[in-house]
């Protein structure tokens, strides 16, 4: 499995750091199309003391964080016309989210130690706003899977 990106590199691109960055490396992209990216599940995550103490599974709600940040990771790209060995991109010109729109539905649980492959691919693309078909799994078993809507937005005009 080849790395595309490392996580020193991605926070450059989506400005997220610990503990809620979670992407650990980008391993495939293809512009307009796909991102696949690995978040390695570990027992000393912060959230695992609490959820569930006698049988640690993750919390889909950050299944479908770790969904929508590969999501916005794809359009970030692409809005650079990032292509691999390219160096690292740089996004300060924008910030990109969740539009509204996130469907997700969860079909098994993920543990610590397991390695979640996350997926995204483009489904639509309308001016700064796309619908990103996403998935995650484990060992080739899905997990989660759906659509999330997200948005580039000048950081500027967020706070006008």
């Amino acid at each position: 499995m080849q790395t595309i990106l490392e996580s020193y590199q991605i926070i450059q691109i989506l400005k997220y750091r610990y503990p809620f960055l979670l992407i650990d490396k980008v391993t495939e992209y293809t512009k307009g199309e796909k991102l696949k990216a690995i978040k390695a599940v570990s027992m000393g995550e912060p959230y695992f003391s609490g959820h569930f103490p006698d049988f640690p599974i993750m919390p889909g709600v950050l299944i479908t964080e770790a969904l929508a940040q590969a999501s916005s990771l794809i359009t970030v790209l692409d809005d650079l016309d990032w292509k691999a060995g390219n160096g690292i991109p740089s996004s300060e010109h924008s910030s990109t989210g969740v539009l509204g729109n996130v469907q997700i539905s969860f079909l098994k649980s993920v543990f610590p130690g397991n390695l979640l492959e996350l997926e995204a691919s483009i489904d639509w693309k309308k001016g700064s706003a796309s619908s990103v078909n996403v998935k995650a799994s484990v060992e080739g078993s899905v997990c989660a899977k759906g659509k999330i809507t997200v948005m580039s937005v000048d950081k500027n005009k967020i706070f006008s």
